[in-house]
């Protein structure tokens, strides 16, 4: 669940970055792993979703998270005041004019598998997906 929390705050405070800038980040959380031992990756970023033991003896940890998003589906206020005449001078009105926001929902997915040897060190990562950075 910190995992989730984590990556979700990453994306989040992420959102005017460029996708290079993300990517940059995304690595500079998880490399630091590499080198470290699985007790170190599951203390920091909690159980993984899955794990598989290899014939070689070791293991991949698998995280994953799926969120969907959705946004629009209101209203805003387009324009400005508009002068209107008449025969005594007249006066400033808003008209209520609106642009509707139509509901869009986006899904985001990311999958991180992470190799541990048999001595219980990380020594790869690899992520997939369009949510992890």
């Amino acid at each position: 669940m910190r995992f989730v929390v984590a990556v979700l705050t990453l994306f989040v405070l992420s959102g005017c970055a460029s996708e290079a800038q993300r990517k940059a980040r995304f690595y500079q959380t998880m490399d630091p792993f590499v080198g470290g031992t699985a007790d170190e990756l599951v203390l920091a970023k909690g159980p993984p979703s899955n794990s598989f033991t290899l014939t070689t003896g070791g293991r991949v940890f698998e995280y994953t998270q799926h969120q969907t998003v959705t946004s629009g589906g209101g209203a805003y206020p387009i324009g400005g005041p508009v002068f209107v005449g008449d025969r005594h001078g007249g006066g400033w009105m808003l008209p209520p004019v609106y642009h509707s926001v139509p509901v869009t929902t986006a899904e985001y997915y990311c999958k991180i598998l992470v190799r541990i040897s048999p001595a219980n060190n990380v020594e790869s990562w690899s992520a997939e997906g369009n949510g992890c950075y």
